[in-house]
């Protein structure tokens, strides 16, 4: 028989629920640091090791960051993004599988937020789960990879504000479709690939997505601004023209910012 550990205590989760109310309404700003250690205990009427335990509680469920020698801040936002995904059917040409990522711009400027995309484009060897469904060979540079950094700002926010990390995608795009065409340009997005996919003859006739909840690793970790003890949903979404698979989205979100939720019409 295991025993309790000391943070399941009365007192330590009687401190925790009242530090994430204080955050949660409002008694400090998003963005705000907290007060040093011992002058937080003393406001939380407890003593500095509870507290410490009960910061790294509220980091690890999203409500706080934590920065090494800085202290703790609360999370720039705060509720989760809604991502809403109606049934991967009847999909007009050109388009993502349901207007997906429009309806994430929506509801982020429903928060008050608007997304920016940073991509970075190279040519590499497919990972080796994903070659065979790309249809590749498994030797010598075979994918173009888009790899986008998504952050969330306040809309209106100035060019300087770094924002919130919300999403690192990886699109890989078999080489023998995607090479010399307009999907090798600078100007690409995650909301135009699948659009210029169509252009080229590879109208998506087949969606797939697959969800997994994982620990992150070490450079989704440095980006999004996790700790060890946060966790990331993985999202892989395959684009199927014909009988080939022609696309495959990579997506790591931060799984406390994010809800996802799906809607099928009967037939």
């Amino acid at each position: 028989m295991t025993q309790a550990q000391p943070s399941a205590t009365p007192e330590f989760r009687r401190v925790a629920q009242r530090l994430r109310d204080d955050v949660t309404g409002g008694v400090y700003a998003p963005g705000q640091r907290l007060p040093a250690a011992a002058e937080l205990a003393e406001r939380l009427g407890t003593n500095r090791s509870v507290t410490e335990r009960a910061v790294r509680l509220a980091a690890a469920e999203g409500l706080l960051t934590t920065r090494k020698g800085s202290g703790a801040f609360v999370a720039r936002i705060l509720k989760r993004i809604p991502r809403r995904a109606a049934a991967l059917l009847g999909v007009p040409e050109g388009s993502e599988a349901d207007g997906t990522r429009e309806a994430v711009e929506a509801e982020l400027r429903d928060m008050g937020l608007a997304s920016r995309y940073f991509p970075t484009m190279s040519t590499e060897r497919a990972p080796q789960d994903l070659a065979g469904l790309l249809g590749v060979k498994r030797s010598g540079k075979n994918v173009l990879v888009w790899e986008t950094r998504v952050f969330a700002v306040p809309i209106g926010a100035q060019p300087t504000d770094p924002g919130t990390p919300v999403e690192l995608i990886r699109t890989y795009l078999p080489l023998d479709i995607a090479a010399g065409t307009t999907l090798e340009q600078t100007d690409v997005t995650p909301l135009d690939i699948r659009g210029r996919l169509a252009e080229l003859g590879h109208r998506p006739t087949e969606f797939t997505e697959t969800i997994e909840v994982r620990p992150p690793l070490d450079d989704e970790a440095q980006f999004l601004g996790l700790d060890t003890d946060n966790r990331v949903v993985q999202l892989t979404h395959s684009t199927t023209a014909g009988d080939r698979t022609v696309e495959i989205s990579v997506s790591v979100f931060p799984a406390h910012l994010w809800s996802f939720s799906y809607r099928w019409t009967a037939s």
